[in-house]
């Protein structure tokens, strides 16, 4: 085996090492909460539900969601003025990478919003540390919790409201909000 190689083997063990060291918590030890002054030294965690990108676009399609479509696009999306998430079938889907990306895009957004206007709330997005999932409807983060946390009406409602629609369709199983730390933090491996 050559060394680069040998080198790439080595990185993708340290990233996988990195990654079952961070796994999802249901409570945040103090050592992760930002303290004055050194909030730039705090990982960034996000407190919600994960989901999967098809999960997104089923749930857009479960709830009619919608989209406008600009008449430059129409060709595109068959001459549709307004997309219902429903008229995409998975034969559509998985017949064009462009429409499947953009889907995947447009329904996290809509998604987002729908959940945000049935809690009465302003959610976030996330992307949680893990292969299995591909967002996160957040809450709040380690950083801004405090602000957010008294912006909330009734935390307990809305995440009622959320374990109900994350956990719509059998084999999506997130069940519980927790604490999932951040895809976009520095592990510190690729240096």
């Amino acid at each position: 085996m050559d060394s680069a190689a040998k080198e790439n083997r080595q990185s993708l063990y340290e990233w996988d090492t990195k990654r079952g060291d961070r796994p999802p918590r249901d409570v945040l030890p103090r050592n992760l909460v930002p303290r004055p002054g050194r909030e730039k030294e705090t990982p960034l965690y996000h407190y919600g539900f994960p989901f999967t990108a098809r999960y997104a676009i089923n749930y857009a399609r479960r709830h009619h969601l919608t989209v406008e479509v600009d008449e430059e696009d129409r060709e595109f999306f068959r001459g549709y003025t307004v997309l219902d998430f429903a008229d995409i079938d998975d034969e559509w889907l998985e017949s064009d990478s462009d429409l499947k990306r953009i889907a995947t895009c447009i329904s996290r957004t809509l998604m987002l919003g729908e959940l945000s206007r049935r809690c009465r709330f302003a959610l976030r997005m996330g992307r949680p540390f893990s292969d299995d999932w591909d967002g996160i409807v957040s809450l709040w983060t380690n950083a801004n919790f405090d602000e957010r946390f008294d912006e909330c009406h009734d935390h307990e409602e809305v995440i009622e409201v959320l374990k109900d629609a994350m956990n719509e369709t059998k084999g999506h199983n997130s069940l519980k909000p927790q604490w999932w730390f951040d895809w976009n933090n520095d592990v510190g491996i690729f240096e």
